[in-house]
């Protein structure tokens, strides 16, 4: 007999609203930057690894929780 999923709707629900979420920002950020502003390239690269870092924590964090379920 084949083992049923303990997948939950609420988690993966609020794991897809906080992704929609960061889609948004990130889109709006991208829509509302002005053009005009300074930012070096050095700025733009602390950008790009801060949402990346957060994004793995995010992640991380979340596969944590995941694996904690399974184990019980």
């Amino acid at each position: 007999m084949a083992r049923r999923s303990k997948l939950r709707v609420g988690p993966t629900l609020a794991i897809g609203v906080l992704t929609l979420m960061l889609c948004l920002g990130i889109g709006l950020l991208y829509i509302g930057w002005h053009p005009d502003s300074s930012l070096s390239l050095t700025g733009f690269i602390a950008m790009t690894l801060g949402l990346l870092a957060a994004i793995i924590l995010g992640i991380g964090l979340a596969l944590l929780v995941h694996r904690n379920r399974r184990d019980d």
